[in-house]
């Protein structure tokens, strides 16, 4: 059977047409075209039903035939969406109130298509996320309403089948696809709730319908810079990418503020997904194998890399103008293109053999779509974004057009769409690489030519003209009789360069200093500082040139001799990692460790952490996979004679801290990293215990320089050292006891008595969590239990309890002096269990 032929829906000032093509493409014979300006179209999920709204009404027909399925009088409609099934139609319209009505109108309408009828309306303000989000069955649906996400089960509206409750969420993402046998199996949802007072950002995945608590949480990720947050999922349900996005660049490098890619799984791993340029992240997109994605980024000229599930490269396509990326819906072929502001230019890429295709320019493009049918593509410009040169062309892949339209002057151009079908519908086919015949050609981009004066230019170009570009000779490569010198080729990257030359030039000064010192010159303290950084730039100067050649420096970097380091009083070169034959040494690796213990994974301050619930369901087993992306300085070797010096303490801190002499949350992040040591890892808030910190997130130059002469700590190795001793201190009953009861002052809010339940929560699931049986039936009593917050005396007494009461409550007295919360939660295990 031959496959369909997509329609493509036009909507602009002169009205709405459906395209029937490509590659034959002309007006649908089926739609009688639409004379009054669009206000909205879409297509059903399945591609059956085209919907549209021309300021009169709502129209719903069959895409096959043209028949009317209903039509609907909502003139002000606004949006539209069919759900997976087409069994409802989504309409919004703009939020009014008026004197006689100060409430307004329900103006989101949940509509039958089959009967006309209106199943539910609700109350929706903002046109943001508007539409409820179905699973692909339709079991459920979900919408956010004011800090909670209601839950709808088999579209039945007048009953909420469940919340899920979370301060301040506003985003959520629910996740493809959908098992009918198995209900409600594999259906994820991730949620983004913003930071707030010092507390991180964080995304949460659940699995519905368990939403007990974050300890029943399938991942979590929080992060400091986020103002907002980009989640897409994967077609297989199986991991989310995390786009988190500051409005401003504090350093001022950047116009677009800064970004930071996240990659999250449902089987909790998670990593910060390492992108080798700096600059703003442009676009990521999932492969729809869901093996893999691409992620545009750095600043222009920007680099494309395309990574697998381990966050390690696969393919870099090196920089380019561009800040876009399309895989094909059969994921065979990738579009990597520069629109906006960039000349239109698109490189189209074998993505099984990584074999450019194509490289057609669109100049002044808006918009880019895939066909279903991954041979062709529509690039329009559209209005309000120009209004200008409006119209849209339709491309094969390998560059050639195959139909343009240009609106008419007066005319403007609004949107474009193409016909949804279903999976599979159109089979993956061979890629060609030969430019398909079409009379209006191709636009492929002519390679640049030496400049000839106009007055050479219809002339023959002759042996002394000297303008001669020998485009087909490349010059010789110079050769390098040193076996041990530096190779010296340029990356392409100007910024990669200059950073590889500075650290030889620094390099190459400490080579002088280290000969002058063995001449018996007496070496000032400067001097010795920029020796001991060494071992440090030869790291740096490996890891770059590893990224730029793709092989190890052993075989061309000198090797160090252990008698040249005992010609001076330089710490030994750490040694260098051998790359493995089946790592990509292209750039430095995102890696995911596993490993056992009660820690979290996510990278952000631990005491902001406490404030946002972040305590995994993971870290109450006793061995679990955990994730995280680390990369660590290099560290130097600690003489144990050396002693403790104040004056490097303080200057230790202020490393980190700001011209307000704190270290806040975003340098408290850096600290952690700079140790080696995940922000959640409860060894973190037995550290705040120390320098008895007063403020969550924060530490002072006084807290620092107490907290670190008690441990005589002056410099990241002496604190790494003394990690293990500090978690120690949690295995002696007195000073676990202290730290629980530390650990109240120090999450709460200084103008409250009390700490926040949700607060209260997270924390016990950090310090009790591992070592409590009934901590996961205490969480559950907290979640449904009245209780707004825990005061001193509450917190006190459920470390007692969990201390002295058997699991089985066998030897709870019942006429003892224990609050009365826990006297209700005693009751109310009894009664659950007993069901």
């Amino acid at each position: 059977m031959a496959p369909p032929i997509p329609h493509l829906a036009v909507r602009g000032s002169d009205g709405t047409l459906l395209l029937h093509g490509p590659p034959n493409c002309q007006e649908s014979s089926d739609f009688q075209r639409d004379e009054r300006q669009g206000k909205y179209m879409t297509f059903s999920s399945d591609g059956s039903l085209f919907g549209w709204c021309n300021g009169l009404k709502v129209s719903v027909i069959k895409v096959s035939s043209g028949d009317l399925v209903k039509s609907f009088e909502l003139p002000k409609t606004a949006a539209l969406e069919f759900s997976p099934l087409n069994k409802i139609l989504a309409t919004w319209q703009q939020y009014t109130k008026t004197q006689d009505n100060p409430q307004g109108e329900a103006n989101l309408q949940l509509w039958d298509l089959e009967t006309g009828a209106c199943l539910k309306a609700f109350y929706q303000k903002k046109i943001t996320s508007w539409c409820p989000s179905w699973a692909e069955d339709e079991s459920i649906s979900v919408r956010s309403v004011s800090n909670e996400l209601h839950f709808f089960e088999n579209n039945n509206f007048e009953t909420i089948a469940n919340k899920l409750h979370l301060q301040k969420v506003s985003e959520f993402a629910l996740s493809p696809g959908s098992q009918p046998n198995k209900v409600f199996d594999r259906i994820a949802i991730a949620v983004y709730v913003p930071g707030s007072k010092g507390a991180p950002s964080f995304v949460r995945l659940y699995q519905y319908p368990n939403f007990g608590g974050p300890t029943c949480a399938l991942a979590n990720k929080s992060f400091f810079k986020a103002d907002k947050v980009m989640m897409l999922w994967n077609k297989k349900a199986t991991a989310v990418l995390v786009t988190a996005s500051t409005e401003v660049d504090k350093s001022g490098a950047s116009y677009y503020g800064e970004q930071t890619l996240h990659y999250v799984a449902t089987n909790g791993e998670s990593a910060v997904v390492q992108l080798p340029k700096n600059g703003p992240i442009y676009d990521v997109c999932w492969s729809p194998s869901s093996s893999e994605f691409c992620v545009v980024y750095g600043f222009m000229p920007a680099k494309a890399t395309v990574f697998n599930l381990k966050c390690d490269c696969v393919f870099d396509f090196g920089t380019g103008p561009r800040n876009a990326a399309f895989y094909s819906p059969q994921g065979h072929i990738l579009v990597l293109a520069g629109f906006g502001n960039l000349r239109g230019q698109m490189e189209v890429w074998d993505v099984k053999k990584y074999k450019q295709v194509s490289k057609p320019q669109a100049e002044d493009t808006t918009h880019f779509s895939w066909c279903p049918d991954g041979e062709h593509i529509v690039t329009a410009t559209c209005s309000p974004r120009l209004r200008v040169s409006n119209g849209y062309k339709i491309w094969h892949y390998t560059g050639t057009v195959l139909y343009k339209h240009e609106t008419p002057s007066g005319k403007e151009l609004w949107e474009v769409l193409w016909q949804s079908f279903p999976s599979g519908a159109f089979p993956e086919k061979p890629v060609k690489y030969q430019a398909v015949p079409s009379e209006l050609g191709s636009t492929e981009a002519k390679p640049a030519q030496a400049y000839r004066p106009p007055a050479l230019r219809n002339k023959p170009q002759t042996a002394s003209s000297k303008l001669e570009t020998n485009s087909g000779e490349a010059p010789p490569l110079a050769s390098d009789s040193s076996p041990t010198s530096h190779v010296t080729s340029s990356s392409g990257d100007p910024e990669l360069d200059k950073k590889i030359k500075n650290l030889k030039k620094k390099l190459k000064a400490i080579d002088e200093l280290k000969e002058q010192q063995v001449a018996g010159k007496v070496m000032q303290k400067n001097q010795l500082e920029k020796m001991q950084k060494e071992a440090q730039l030869l790291q740096e100067l490996e890891d770059l040139e590893l990224g730029l050649f793709g092989f190890t420096l052993m075989d061309t970097v000198p090797k160090v001799r252990p008698s040249q380091l005992c010609r001076s009083s330089i710490m030994p070169v750490k040694k260098k990692r051998k790359s493995s034959g089946s790592e990509d040494p292209s750039i430095r690796k995102c890696k995911i460790t596993r490993y056992h213990g009660f820690t979290s994974t996510i990278p952000t301050s631990l005491f902001s952490h406490l404030l946002v619930l972040h305590i995994s369901h993971h870290s109450m087993n006793s061995s679990l996979n955990h994730s995280y992306c680390r990369t660590q300085a290099p560290g130097r070797m600690i003489n144990p004679a050396d002693q403790f010096s104040s004056k490097k303490c303080l200057a230790w801190f202020y490393e980190y801290a700001g011209s307000d002499e704190i270290v806040g949350p975003e340098s408290m992040e850096k600290f952690c990293e700079d140790i080696g040591v995940e922000p959640e890892n409860i060894v973190m808030l037995v550290l705040a215990w120390k320098l008895e910190a007063v403020n969550m997130g924060f530490f002072t130059k006084e807290e620092w320089i107490k907290g670190m002469t008690s441990l005589q700590c002056d410099c990241i190795e002496r604190l790494q050292s003394r990690l293990d001793y500090m978690r120690s201190q949690l295995n002696d009953a007195v000073n676990f006891k202290n730290i629980y009861r530390y650990a109240f002052d120090f999450a709460r809010d200084k103008d409250q008595r009390s700490l926040d339940m949700d607060t209260a929560k997270s924390m016990l699931a950090l310090l009790l969590g591992r070592t409590w049986p009934l901590f996961p039936v205490f969480h559950q009593f907290l979640e449904q239990s009245k209780y707004k917050v825990m005061n001193k005396d509450q917190w006190y007494n459920v470390l007692e309890f969990s201390r002295t009461v058997n699991a089985d409550l066998s030897n709870y007295d019942e006429d003892g002096a224990w609050p009365v919360m826990l006297d209700e939660f005693v009751d109310w295990h009894k009664v659950r269990s007993s069901l």
